[in-house]
């Protein structure tokens, strides 16, 4: 998505770099390295996913004036499909929350149900690394609404 490729390529801190390695990592982990654990796998398999899905998070923080930095390296439509998706993938709704938190306007809220999920510890692909039971959450349902900041995010980024 050209909004996470442009936040990314502006950032001057080292970990923007780090979002291709994550992605390769999280799609196939033994890249590169023997594996000699299965449980392994999974560990950096996840964490890297995890890393994919949250670095634009560290990166937008890292900006000491995200605005300011970003001004006018987006396109209205960049900004339109950064919005459309946040609408219905948790993560970047996350990341939108962010980000109009810093323009000092609430995100409209979204609903989304927790699923807990039980391990058994046979089962548990994280072996010695792992637990017996987390929470994750569902993708929220979709909110129409957010579309309603796409000129309050251009002007932000100076979006002519």
């Amino acid at each position: 998505m050209k909004f996470i490729e442009i936040l990314l390529q502006n950032s001057t801190v080292k970990e923007a770099k780090l979002y291709s390695a994550a992605k390769k990592a999280s799609q196939k982990p033994d890249t590169g390295v023997t594996i000699n654990n299965q449980a392994a796998y999974h560990v950096i398999k996840d964490s890297a996913t995890i890393a994919y899905k949250y670095l634009p998070h560290y990166v937008f923080g890292q900006y000491q004036d995200p605005f300011q930095a970003l001004k006018g390296k987006y396109q209205r439509q960049d900004i339109q499909e950064f919005l459309i998706v946040a609408n219905s993938e948790f993560v970047y709704h996350q990341l939108l929350s962010l980000i109009l938190d810093k323009v000092g306007k609430d995100p409209d809220p979204q609903e989304a149900k927790p699923i807990i999920n039980d391990f058994v510890p046979s089962d548990d692909p994280y072996g010695e690394y792992g637990s017996t039971s987390y929470e994750e959450n569902s993708k929220p349902i979709s909110n129409s609404k957010n579309l309603s900041n796409l000129d309050l995010l251009c002007e932000a980024f100076g979006v002519k």
